[in-house]
């Protein structure tokens, strides 16, 4: 399994709930793969940084050393763009969640989140929700 983690999850892992950090846990003793985008590791380091968190953001830094960043390139880029002209009609999210969806899906990995409801409207992404695990 291949599962590329959301902002929201790995600040789940940082703050220690519960069942987050069991399921991240079991899934790296099964050797699934865990990936990070350059997207999500923008939200999380920018987040520490205004909330001048330096602890939170060492934490982070040596969490992030198990995982491999995937790449943004024109594949993520063209499949953000399809995604965003297939909610256009009242159903768009944000650029950010777009690229995350995108490159989850160009990578065949699953996403981990817990915005169930806001990546549900992008079509044929597989996602999951730890923390109703």
């Amino acid at each position: 399994m291949r599962y590329l983690l959301d902002t929201n999850v790995i600040i789940d892992i940082l703050r220690g709930n519960e069942n987050v950090v069991q399921r991240y846990q079991i899934e790296t003793i099964k050797k699934n793969k865990i990936f990070i985008c350059p997207i999500v590791y923008y939200e999380v380091i920018r987040g520490f940084k205004i909330g001048g968190a330096t602890k939170k953001l060492e934490n982070f830094l040596q969490l992030y050393k198990n995982w491999t960043m995937l790449t943004f390139d024109e594949d993520v880029s063209e499949k953000a763009a399809d995604l965003y002209e297939k909610l256009h009609n009242g159903q768009t999210i944000e650029d950010n969640d777009l690229y995350i969806a995108a490159n989850a899906m160009v990578n065949g990995c699953t996403l981990v989140t817990a915005n169930t409801r806001h990546f549900g409207r992008v079509e044929g992404l597989n996602f999951v929700n730890w923390r109703a695990s």
